[in-house]
Formats: C-alpha cells, structure tokens, sequence
C-alpha cells in the first residue's frame, strides 16, 4: 500500500512540475507575440522569450548588429540586458494568412553591458503561426526622435 501511495503521489508530482512548465500565456494572433515579447524583455524574462521567440529569431538593433535567440536568452538571464521600463504606443499590425507585421514605437529605458540607452525606438517584428502557435522570428529596432 505504501508503495503505491508513493507511486501515485510521484505521477502527480511530475504531473504538476511539466504544467507549471507549460504555465507562459500562448499568443493569441500575432499583435499579442509581439506585446508578450516586450513585456518579457521588460520583465527580464529569459525562459518566457525562450518560449516566444522561433528557432531562426534574430534581432537587429539601430547599429546593424544581430543577434539569435540563444545569444538574447543568455545576455538576459546573466543580466547584460536589463529593461529598467518600457511602454509600447502606435502598435500597427498587418496579418497575411500566418504571417503577421507589427510596427509600432517602444520608449525604453534600458541598459546593455552597463551601457544606458534611454527614448524611443521605432519597432518592426514579424511573428509567424507554425504548428498552430504564434512565434516572433524578428525584431528590427531604429532609434527614433
């Protein structure tokens, strides 16, 4: 009896640990993908972006530079970049089938490497639905007045 008690409460146990891992909010068209991917940058929230972002993601910020998913996953969760506050305004969404093109603007404070970054930035993200989940596979960000 014991051993079966034990069984049970480990089925439950492990049934419990893989929907706490599944508990991040699923984006519903691909407005929200983009608004959850700001909001987990804002957050700091390496493993939510994990769960956003497609296996190709790339950024590419006002310099030209870019970098994958993995690479932005890390530089979040050792803390290279840290979004003090941001706020999105002018969101705009084109939908084509599975393919979605927002735009908007995002006044940002944030630091990278300890480098400050403080004002708005034009966005563009492009989020595709695959496997009937919503995923952003890039960001492009422009410095705007």
């Amino acid at each position: 009896m014991k051993k079966q008690l034990l069984t049970i409460f480990a089925l439950i146990f492990v049934s419990l640990a893989a929907l706490a891992q599944d508990n991040a909010p699923q984006p519903v068209d691909g407005t929200d993908c983009s608004n959850l991917f700001f909001q987990a940058l804002l957050d700091e929230n390496a493993p939510a972006v994990g769960n956003l972002i497609a296996n190709d993601f790339t950024v590419t910020n006002y310099n030209g530079q870019t970098i994958d998913g993995r690479s932005l996953q890390q530089a979040i969760g050792q803390g290279y970049i840290i979004v003090d506050s941001g706020m999105l305004t002018g969101t705009r969404t084109r939908t084509y089938g599975d393919v979605a093109v927002v735009q908007g603007f995002w006044n940002v404070s944030a630091r990278i490497q300890n480098n400050g970054f403080n004002g708005n930035v034009a966005y563009t993200s492009v989020c595709v639905r695959s496997g009937g989940k919503w995923k952003i596979t890039t960001v492009q960000l422009t410095p705007a007045q």
